[in-house]
């Protein structure tokens, strides 16, 4: 590594890691907010609020890093165009394609902090926040958690194998046993939803009696089933592709093929993992164009403004090819690759502009 890529990366990774603390700052406040108003409910306490925000740091972190890398390149490129130091590279011969490598190698380097964090560290931290969280706030119940869901609500049992959009629930049995913990009834339900008045409601199901003679069974086309369970702890008893890590994406998606279940959102998922951190390169060599051009003699808060922009349009984009994908029926691996293809498409045409 050259002395010149040294100088470059240190400003990129420096103005990153500068800009990434002011905006876990700000989101941790906006995240312990909204955890007061669960504070006092079952035993959730101010501590257990402050240790939910500090195990979800990591998962934050990496979610942020793509505009970090991008607000962080303008500040510390900026700085750079700033004071000269581009023009005389400039003119001492470097061509904009090296600077572009330059920095490409710091947005390579956040890329390996990325990977740690979403790859070892998050995910656990993620899903021991949430479940600590979840059973603090409904102490009266226990679960365990693994490819399917399992739920005991005193003497129900519940099993779910898939989570669905809306609260909804895929593949679902419901294991109800007497105080001898002797087996009364099985219901096996091919989906779930609550109702208003906080019921389940399983579709197409089939319910077994064993009775002390004989078995009864019978079909419903929805069967309203009482239980404690509530649609946060639904989502804490199956797996949240957000807070899986790539590999237990991929383990999990082969689960739901061998079943026979939807994996698209689990597909979607896990090439938007892989997305968002090429998208990290991506964004650290989009603030070169922008310093060569019109951000060159521009203030540091008119550079930052213009960086948040360009986040918040990238980030809405996409949300909404997300969105548009799930509803047209559309690729999943596509639709999570095609927003950072377009960017990559964009940076590469403003670098060729640059003179």
């Amino acid at each position: 590594m050259s002395t010149l890529d040294r100088y470059i990366l240190g400003a990129v990774i420096r103005g990153t890691l500068m800009v990434l603390l002011v905006l876990l700052a700000l989101n941790s406040f906006v995240s312990f907010i909204s955890q007061v108003d669960n504070v006092g409910q079952g035993s959730y306490q101010t501590a257990d609020a402050i240790a939910f925000v500090a195990l979800n740091l990591p998962s934050m972190t990496y979610w942020m890093l793509p505009i970090a890398t991008l607000l962080g390149a303008l500040l510390g490129l900026g700085n750079l165009a700033s004071h000269s130091e581009l023009i005389v590279m400039r003119a001492a011969g470097v061509s904009p394609w090296r600077l572009a490598r330059s920095v490409m190698l710091g947005g390579i380097a956040i890329v390996l902090l990325a990977v740690a964090l979403g790859e070892l560290i998050a995910p656990p931290a993620e899903q021991y926040a949430k479940r600590h969280r979840t059973m603090a706030l409904h102490n009266q119940l226990s679960m365990a958690q693994g490819q399917s869901g399992w739920i005991r609500d005193g003497n129900v049992v519940i099993n779910i194998e898939q989570l669905m959009e809306g609260d909804r629930a895929g593949g679902i049995y419901v294991f109800t046993f007497d105080e001898e913990r002797r087996l009364q009834s099985v219901v096996q339900a091919r989906s779930a939803s609550f109702d208003e008045q906080g019921r389940w409601l399983l579709d197409d199901s089939r319910k077994t009696e064993f009775l002390d003679d004989r078995l009864q069974a019978e079909k419903k086309s929805r069967l309203a089933q009482q239980t404690a369970l509530s649609p946060g702890l639904l989502g804490l008893s199956v797996v949240d592709p957000d807070s899986l890590a790539s590999r237990g994406l991929y383990a999990y998606i082969n689960y739901l093929r061998t079943n026979g279940l939807d994996a698209d959102r689990y597909i979607m998922a896990f090439w938007s993992r892989i997305a968002t951190v090429v998208s990290i390169v991506v964004m650290a060599m989009l603030a070169l164009p922008f310093v060569f051009g019109p951000l060159r003699s521009t203030g540091t808060g008119q550079r930052m403004f213009m960086g948040i922009l360009i986040g918040a349009g990238y980030f809405l984009i996409n949300r909404l090819v997300a969105n548009s994908g799930a509803v047209l029926g559309l690729d999943p691996a596509l639709t999570a690759w095609l927003p950072t293809i377009t960017l990559l498409g964009i940076t590469l045409a403003a670098l060729a502009r640059v003179r």
